[in-house]
């Protein structure tokens, strides 16, 4: 079994709806276990991504499978969402990406774990503290340690708070 965590965003159509099914998508794959949604937060694009703000969170689980496999999971709610992988910028309906997986680090054409892009975005550690108490696998640090550091001084904003771990978050329609 391997513990993950996986940062998630929306910023096209609607947003709590496109975070809400590619958790479903994700967890309906085979060999998924346990599993823990942080908080909902708003934050404006950065580093030249297009499109309106951001619906970012966070989802810490196990998997009995490999890193490959997961972010194949990924990629594939990605896809069914209307997202492109190679997202060049543009914005996106979904876009999921692998921040560790266990204890493992690589770096190779398709996969770098951890996420290089973990220290300097917030709106990954902030959520990733909710969920994630522990030292980041590959960096030595809790996100609460890395988001005391973080540079980044865009806005943040909770929109939904995180649910009891195996739960979904409360959304009214």
């Amino acid at each position: 079994m391997a513990e993950f965590a996986l940062g998630m965003g929306s910023n096209l159509g609607n947003r709590i709806e496109n975070l809400l099914e590619g958790v479903r998508f994700i967890l309906s794959r085979p060999r998924m276990g346990r599993f823990r949604l942080s908080g909902v937060y708003e934050t404006p694009p950065l580093e030249g991504v297009g499109g309106s703000d951001f619906y970012n969170c966070v989802l810490t689980g196990s998997f009995y499978g490999t890193a490959d496999e997961l972010l194949g999971n990924c990629r594939g709610a990605e896809v069914l969402m209307g997202s492109m992988v190679n997202k060049n910028n543009a914005p996106r309906t979904l876009d999921l990406d692998l921040l560790f997986f266990n204890d493992e680090t690589r770096s190779d054409s398709r996969l770098t774990l951890p996420h290089p892009g973990i220290r300097r975005r917030r709106f990954v550690l902030q959520p990733l503290a909710e969920v994630w108490n522990r030292r980041i696998p590959g960096l030595g640090y809790t996100p609460s340690e890395l988001l005391r550091k973080c540079k980044d001084s865009s806005s943040i904003s909770l929109i939904l708070k995180m649910p009891e771990q195996g739960c979904f978050w409360e959304v009214c329609s």
